[in-house]
């Protein structure tokens, strides 16, 4: 399903407390090469022509609406005593017109248009590496089979930990069991929960006015409402799909280093496709906001940050650290440079 072939908005699921993190920060404001986590997934939805957009927050909130005034249009709502990933989703009702919003949802809305759909995409905050073809395909499975809910499913080498994909013999989704609820048989299962799920905005709000908390997390689980969908025999179809990585969550400092390994060398490839040489490789740091002309030389152990523009044919020596400059074509940096918001001679 194309974003533009129906009224399709998406909610975005940031308010997340990140407590592994250890930081100040809130979890999904922390970079990786320069983007923060939550704006690399609103960029993915906005490539795939998805503009409306709800995400939903909690806790520091100046500094969240804050770093998410750099993605407007945007419409926020707030989760205030975060109950569960269902109690988040009906939080997010809060910024949507003709919403009947659920009596359990705590929260607000704080900013932006109320926004109109027919249909809604929910995903987390939490998973930068969000991969824009696998959304295509997962849309256009969706539309090709009309669904009124639907899931993403992905299958997993290492299942621990993610909500397990129970389906009958139609292939039709039967529940999605939480890892705590799990029997060992069901924690066998390699199909797991990707977090991504399509659903008819109406319905959805319905079924999540009917969730529970009777569960090992005592919690409004989103997952919930596939069971309680099919006890309505109402369908629910799932999508499955084998780029497990796309869907990996940050949770902590070591997974947060390790996408971000994963994006910056997914950069560099990048820029080499274009003609740039670099000279030990893995050892050069790129944000996302760089520019480098073709056949230019980056030396080893060079960061380059933030809106730095490096022209043609350029030479960059080893330990060089830019942020925001400008290089002209053929400029040689010596080793060692340090530069900020000026323009190298």
């Amino acid at each position: 399903m194309r974003a533009e072939s129906r009224q399709l908005a998406a909610i975005v699921l940031a308010a997340g407390k990140g407590t592994r993190m250890k930081s100040q920060l809130p979890k999904v404001l922390h970079p990786l090469a320069g983007v923060p986590m939550v704006g690399r997934v609103i960029t993915t939805l906005n490539s795939i022509g998805i503009q409306e957009i709800c995400a939903v927050i909690g806790g520091e909130l100046e500094q969240l609406s804050g770093c998410l005034e750099n993605y407007q249009p945007l419409t926020l709502t707030v989760q205030t005593e975060r109950l569960g990933t269902g109690e988040a989703v009906a939080c997010a009702g809060f910024g949507f017109n003709n919403t009947v919003v659920p009596p359990y949802a705590k929260g607000y809305w704080w900013s932006g248009a109320h926004l109109d759909c027919t249909h809604v995409l929910i995903c987390a905050g939490d998973t930068p590496a969000l991969d824009a073809q696998v959304l295509r395909s997962f849309l256009d499975f969706g539309q090709s089979k009309e669904s009124r809910l639907a899931v993403l499913a992905m299958r997993h080498p290492q299942p621990r930990g993610y909500g397990r994909i129970l389906t009958d013999e139609q292939g039709q989704l039967v529940s999605i069991v939480e890892e705590k609820d799990a029997t060992a048989t069901e924690k066998k299962i390699d199909i797991c929960n990707s977090g991504v799920i399509l659903a008819e905005k109406g319905l959805l709000f319905s079924l999540l006015g009917q969730l529970t908390t009777a569960n090992a997390q005592k919690e409004y689980y989103l997952t919930d409402c596939f069971a309680i969908a099919r006890k309505q025999g109402i369908a629910a179809d799932v999508w499955v799909t084998d780029h497990y990585e796309a869907f990996d969550g940050v949770n902590d400092r070591r997974q947060l280093a390790d996408l971000e390994q994963r994006i910056l060398r997914r950069i560099r490839e990048n820029w080499m496709l274009q003609g740039v040489t670099f000279q030990l490789a893995d050892s050069c740091y790129i944000e996302e906001g760089v520019i480098i002309g073709e056949d230019s030389r980056i030396g080893p152990h060079c960061s380059l940050l933030g809106r730095t523009r490096i022209g043609k044919s350029c030479e960059i020596g080893s330990h060089v650290c830019l942020k925001d400059v400008i290089i002209p074509d053929g400029t040689k940096v010596p080793p060692g440079t340090i530069q900020s918001s000026t323009t190298a001679t």
